[in-house]
């Protein structure tokens, strides 16, 4: 059975940085970034989240075609709150619902985050004020959260 990796954290925690790795040892799982794809379809004008109904459509059907080919797949966004996790795994469960998830948990500082967020470029640099917004509404998950969570597996570099 495949395991989708769920990774849950703000923005500068670590999630690229730990799948990097992760798929260097496990060169097998596919990766999935919701970042990649946005920056893939917006243009240069336009707002960030300007697509995000086109941008979410195709991490999800991306990640459920990873699961139907019988691979692990790791999903790469934010994932800060259990509507957010259940919104994902609602859309894949249209493809397919026997998988099972770890929950990726990145609770790293939000001194940290701030202060690699700042050596980020461009639009991967996250203003201050939103980055402190989602730290205070960070929730992450339990492994209680859906029947196919076979563990949260914790993150604090």
């Amino acid at each position: 059975m495949p395991t989708l990796y769920i990774l849950c954290g703000i923005p500068a925690s670590g999630k690229s940085t730990w799948s990097d790795k992760f798929i260097q040892k496990n060169p097998e799982v596919r990766y999935v970034s919701r970042d990649e794809i946005r920056l893939s379809i917006i243009k240069d004008n336009e707002d960030y989240f300007s697509h995000e109904d086109e941008v979410f459509h195709q991490f999800s059907s991306t990640i459920a075609q990873t699961l139907v080919d019988g691979f692990d797949c790791i999903a790469d966004a934010t994932h800060l709150n259990l509507p957010s996790r259940r919104k994902l795994t609602y859309a894949i469960d249209e493809y397919i619902t026997e998988y099972q998830i770890v929950y990726v948990v990145f609770n790293i500082d939000i001194i940290t985050c701030l202060e690699r967020n700042r050596l980020r470029t461009g639009r991967a640099c996250i203003p201050d004020k939103s980055l402190c917004s989602m730290f205070s509404h960070w929730n992450p998950p339990t492994i209680d959260e859906d029947k196919r969570a076979i563990k949260v597996r914790l993150v604090i570099e």
